[in-house]
């Protein structure tokens, strides 16, 4: 018993003597930003160059307080490179302890900010004091409203992580400028966008200034402001108004913009212009068999793919029939081929041969739900009506006379505002470059508009758009006045007896139906002449008559649903990216931290 006690305390005693080093451990792992600083000192000598403009001679005195384990390396401080449209020429660095001794830094930049990275390879521990100097250029900002120049800045960034035990500044300028100062000048403590604030002397001379020792929190900082006469310093080229490269561009930007606007509207009434023939729609209750839907659509402008309205066209001219292929879970929709001696049209005779082809009376073809090889065939069908009514006539390819004129004139001076955009985003920080890069942009997409050539409407492409008005009309319209505008045509197909063979007329009427998008309304007009028809079933979807008449509507709809599905089909990739970024406060400031 007397001997377990004993291993039990001997296990004790060993768990005591490791304790401190258990809890090293775990601080080894942390990050390099994990310690603080004792204190923080800057000193600020404002002077003038032989040019009249600001030159600015910094040393920050960091003491850093490192953890006693290999964390740290060394210290890095960023510096802004450009402050309110210049570059402050970040330069001269050196880096040194208190008593003066070189400490190896290297410096990483890229467009925004220049990164001292003091130290080398080796571990530092403890309290560390790092002595880093440098000088800036124009760091006096002239104020936008004129009335003084500012030394406005910020002391120490709002982004280091690690608490300041004490922080203070001295800024002091040459004669010259002291002579200048204006009496006013501010110090404010806190965070990014605080108004609280804090002590600043000036000493009896005038010449310069103190901020007395002050604690900072993680992402606190100080900002100065000391007033100077109007015109103290001399501005960079890049703060000073230029009409050319600040004003210009916007009236450049506003001539661009006009004169693209009015070159597009000149193409848009060329265009309108050339669609109209006589300016006068009469109801037609026939398409000749010249107009199949391949055709008729773009001729129209119909929005609707014609490929789903040539496929019921072919149905209703007895050429196929649409039926429903049996499956195990529901039934597809099918194409049989009928008769070929029915095809009116050569545009027919390629749709057929691209379903069929060879052509056999009684092939019956599936429509596939998901066939991208089925989808760019439906494409080509869809082109090659596009490309029959070029080849017809019924479209010619010509510039907008007044179009091109001011095409030319938009993209002539949308290039010397490109100039101007380029000049400026180069030498300016405003938002004037980039008001005219847009500005541009627009004038470019419209002066091509003009300049190019638009496919318009011949003459006899605009007399048979205006005929198939006719028929959307005829198609809009009540069936009353359906009715007399038939009766008033002695061309009407009609039964032995002298009637009017109205069903058949409107089912030749509905592949035009879905091209003008009345395909709803057009099926629940024909399913009522199908019911007033007692026993007709029809022969162009004899599905029809196994889900009865009344169903017609929405079969008719299911068909056409399936088949635009099939026709526009495209296999599916997704993707996503993200990002994000900070912004600080005011001149000065960068960003701090260990390496």
């Amino acid at each position: 018993m007397g001997k377990t006690v004993q291993i039990l305390a001997g296990i004790a005693v060993l768990l005591t003597a490791l304790a401190p080093v258990l809890a090293v451990a775990p601080a080894a792992q942390a990050d390099t930003s994990d310690f603080s600083y004792d204190s923080w000192h800057v000193d600020y000598q404002l002077d003038t160059d032989k040019d009249g403009r600001s030159i600015t001679h910094v040393k920050e005195t960091l003491t850093a307080r490192f953890p006693d384990f290999d964390q740290n390396r060394g210290l890095v401080r960023g510096l802004p490179i450009d402050y309110e449209g210049t570059s402050t020429d970040p330069r001269d660095f050196s880096v040194t302890d208190l008593e003066g001794k070189p400490i190896p830094f290297e410096l990483e930049k890229d467009d925004t900010f220049i990164a001292v990275l003091t130290g080398n390879d080796d571990y530092v521990r403890g309290v560390q004091t790092y002595v880093i100097s440098y000088t800036l250029s124009d760091t006096i900002l002239a104020r936008d409203d004129g009335s003084a120049d500012e030394f406005y800045w910020d002391l120490v960034d709002f982004e280091h992580e690690q608490p300041i035990k004490q922080f203070s500044a001295n800024i002091s300028l040459s004669p010259e400028l002291a002579s200048k100062l204006n009496g006013n000048y501010r110090c404010y403590a806190g965070a990014a966008g605080s108004n609280n604030e804090c002590n600043m002397n000036r000493n009896d001379s005038g010449t310069e200034f103190t901020v007395p020792g002050i604690p900072l929190a993680p992402q606190e900082g100080v900002t100065v402001a000391i007033g100077l006469a109007p015109g103290a310093v001399t501005q960079p080229g890049a703060r000073l108004p230029n009409f050319a490269l600040d004003t210009l561009p916007l009236y450049i930007g506003g001539i661009t913009a006009a004169s693209g606007i009015a070159t597009g509207i000149a193409v848009l009434l060329f265009r309108r212009k050339r669609r109209v023939s006589r300016g006068v729609v009469v109801a037609q209750y026939d398409v000749p068999a010249t107009l199949p839907p391949l055709i008729a659509g773009p001729i129209v402008g119909a929005m609707a793919s014609p490929v789903p309205a040539e496929f019921v066209h072919l149905a209703v001219s007895g050429v196929t029939r649409i039926e429903e292929a049996e499956s195990k879970k529901k039934s597809k929709p099918a194409i049989r081929l009928m008769d070929l001696t029915r095809i009116g049209d050569e545009l027919d005779a390629e749709t057929t041969r691209d379903l069929f082809p060879s052509q056999t009376v009684g092939e019956v073809v599936e429509i596939p739900q998901k066939s991208e090889i089925f989808a760019r065939r439906m494409s080509v069908l869809k082109s090659l009506g596009s490309s029959q009514a070029l080849k017809r006539g019924y479209f010619e390819n010509v510039a907008s006379p007044v179009g091109r004129k001011l095409g030319f004139v938009t993209l002539g001076v949308t290039a010397i505002l490109v100039v101007f955009a380029v000049i400026g985003i180069m030498t300016r920080n405003s938002v004037t470059p980039f008001i005219a890069i847009a500005a541009a942009s627009v004038g470019l997409v419209l002066g091509l508009v003009g300049v190019i050539r638009q496919r318009v409407h011949t003459p006899l492409g605009a007399e048979t758009r205006e005929y198939l008005e006719g028929v959307r009309e005829f198609i809009r319209v009540a069936e009353a006045d359906r009715i007399r505008v038939l009766q008033s045509y002695e061309g009407a197909e009609r039964f032995p007896d002298g009637t009017i063979n109205v069903v058949h007329l409107y089912e030749k009427l509905l592949p035009y139906a879905m091209l003008f998008g009345l395909e709803r309304e057009w099926s629940k007009t024909l399913e009522t002449r199908y019911q007033e028809s007692p026993g007709y079933v029809p022969y162009w979807y004899p599905a029809v008559g196994l889900h009865g008449i009344s169903s017609f509507n929405s079969t008719l709809s299911d068909f056409t649903s399936s088949l635009t599905s099939s026709a526009s089909y495209t296999s599916s990739s997704s993707g996503g990216s993200t990002g994000g970024g900070f912004s600080g406060g005011g001149g000065g400031g960068g960003f701090s931290g260990g390496r």
